[in-house]
């Protein structure tokens, strides 16, 4: 029977950052569901093997997962009403709100992701509709090269 507590619980003198302060287990399981350790990383499991899925802090201002992220609703990332200029790391990706822009972080630099005002082009892909209604054209263009059509002509 779950408890309800009116004030806060603290939980201290733990040993090491490693210590388990808090854990989740059923009765029929072998292993807990939950686990938070003294140092606040969490680590979830199937309650039939160890956890397999964590969540922490790694540095200041940072939170990591080891694991895959998924967000059913989306992920908001960082929003600035013009060119980015953070300093965040690589892989970051940023909107231009003012301008309908996509930037991503890469080799410690902003660059504009494809389509219009890019000053990089990046794996940009158009579809026309071509020519037959067994084929639509689809145009790529990853490195600046020549477009091609498939199938052939």
């Amino acid at each position: 029977m779950a408890q309800k507590f009116k004030t806060p619980i603290n939980i201290e003198e733990l040993a090491a950052t490693s210590t388990e302060a808090f854990t989740v287990k059923l009765d029929a399981e072998s292993t807990e569901r939950i686990i938070i350790t003294a140092d606040g990383k969490m680590s979830w499991g199937s309650g039939a093997a160890t956890g397999d899925t964590t969540l922490y802090r790694s540095a200041a201002n940072t939170l990591k997962t080891d694991d895959t992220f998924e967000a059913s609703a989306g992920v908001v990332t960082m929003a600035d009403a013009d060119t980015p200029t953070a300093s965040l790391s690589d892989g970051a990706l940023a909107v231009d709100t003012s301008g309908d822009k996509l930037y991503f972080r890469s080799g410690g630099a902003w660059i504009l992701a494809g389509g219009s005002g890019a000053t990089s082009e990046v794996s940009s892909i158009k579809a026309d509709g071509g020519t037959s209604a067994a084929w639509v054209r689809y145009y790529v263009t990853a490195d600046g090269g020549s477009s091609s059509t498939y199938p052939y002509a």
